[in-house]
């Protein structure tokens, strides 16, 4: 299924029997979505089913109990209600208007309710999952109105906060699919330069071309820097707690890449995992490290453990060949002053630090807490972290670095 960007697409990319009729609920349903977020509301595709399966409960008989559905499914901020009902009145009140009752050839018009094909207005809407077996695909295909989507989309658009319990293992497989491009083995290649060590012969002999066979310039070639180690950083104090299990998970997964990876959480101190989701199954892991790391959902003090980092691993770990991954939301109870200067070593020892943030997932998110305004000038890149869609722009940052 496509991304709600294009809610055509979406509909679009459904199977020819499951086509989502243009003048349907479900069709309407998606074009105000798009509306909405068009003016900046957070309307993604788990947010649509969301909304589908409140209209199947509460019906569409009465138009005050569509619209409370929709605010309440799609509105997450008291600010953005005057908007909502400005826009919520425009887009159905035209629809509204364009299906009122229409007299037929005898002159009767339709019963109140009921359209000119026969189908009542309030028929409920089936939502169903692409691929499903037995009586839930069917009803869903022969159902009108209908809307059928894919688990795999929803869950890879979903905030983590949101994934209800029992989808681990579908997630552990999208985030297999998402680091696949860096399962590949990359070869030494060289890039040009004009302080290399070596002649590149190639550019030469193109080069010598324009003067009639003769070499005026040497061109050169030099060692395209390699990424060795990734070192993740993992805040896990109270605020993370949400989004923790499934970077934890993302880290696991990544051990396989052709690099070193190394973990380590913090709150009010440091401490070194890595070893632990290395060797064990991942829930025993987890389990493990919620019984080592005594400051579990703790309160947090960021540059006292970046100060840890780098006086007992500093030497060790940080060089040209490293990326330093902090996952955190950035608020920090401790020294600023103390952030600033380890951010900064931790900035100027590696080859690239990026700070991941959930929080940036959110479209009204401004980094205002002390601990983020402290870090941000010091990091290279600021990506967010709060679902599936946001760990594969990671990865491809990733790649970009290590090809």
């Amino acid at each position: 299924m496509a991304r709600f960007d294009d809610p055509a697409a979406l509909r679009r990319q459904l199977p020819a029997s499951c086509k989502i009729r243009e003048d349907s609920l479900p069709a309407a349903v998606i074009d105000f979505g798009h509306l909405l977020k068009e003016q900046g509301f957070a309307v993604a595709t788990p947010s649509i089913m969301d909304a589908l399966r409140g209209l199947c409960e509460v019906g569409v008989d009465r138009l005050d109990d569509v619209k409370a559905v929709l605010k309440a499914t799609f509105s997450t901020r008291a600010e953005e209600g005057p908007l909502f009902d400005r826009l919520f009145a425009e887009f159905w009140g035209k629809i509204v208007a364009s299906k009122a009752p229409v007299a037929d050839e005898s002159g009767t018009a339709p019963p109140q309710g009921q359209g000119s094909d026969g189908q009542r207005a309030g028929d409920e809407v089936v939502v169903a999952e692409a691929g499903a077996f037995g009586s839930q695909e069917q009803e869903a295909w022969q159902a009108r109105p209908y809307v059928i989507y894919s688990p795999q989309e929803v869950l890879r658009e979903q905030d983590f906060r949101d994934v209800p319990e029992g989808h681990d293992r579908r997630m552990t497989v999208l985030i297999r699919e998402i680091l696949a491009p860096l399962m590949k083995r990359l070869g030494r290649r060289r890039r040009s330069g004009p302080h290399g060590s070596v002649l590149d012969f190639r550019k030469l002999l193109r080069k010598s071309v324009q003067y009639g066979g003769e070499i005026f310039e040497l061109p050169r070639m030099h060692q395209r820097p390699r990424i060795r180690r990734l070192v993740f950083l993992c805040d896990v104090s109270g605020s993370m707690n949400l989004y923790l299990r499934f970077m934890l998970r993302f880290i696991k997964e990544l051990q396989a890449i052709p690099a070193k990876v190394e973990t380590f959480v913090f709150a009010t101190r440091l401490s070194r995992i890595t070893s632990l989701l290395g060797n064990l199954p991942f829930e025993t892991a987890l389990e493990r490290v919620g019984h080592t790391v005594r400051d579990w959902h703790g309160g947090t003090r960021i540059g006292t453990c970046l100060n840890e980092f780098t006086a007992h691993h500093g030497g060790s770990m940080l060089g040209s060949s490293t990326v330093v991954l902090i996952f955190s939301d950035g608020w920090d109870r401790g020294d600023s002053c103390l952030l600033e200067n380890e951010i900064t070593k931790i900035q100027l020892r590696s080859h690239r630090l990026i700070w991941i943030n959930p929080l940036l997932g959110g479209p009204q998110y401004e980094p205002t807490c002390r601990g983020m305004k402290t870090a941000l000038p010091h990091i290279d890149s600021f990506l967010p972290g709060h679902n599936v869609a946001a760990l594969e722009r990671l990865v491809g940052t990733l790649r970009g670095m290590m090809s």
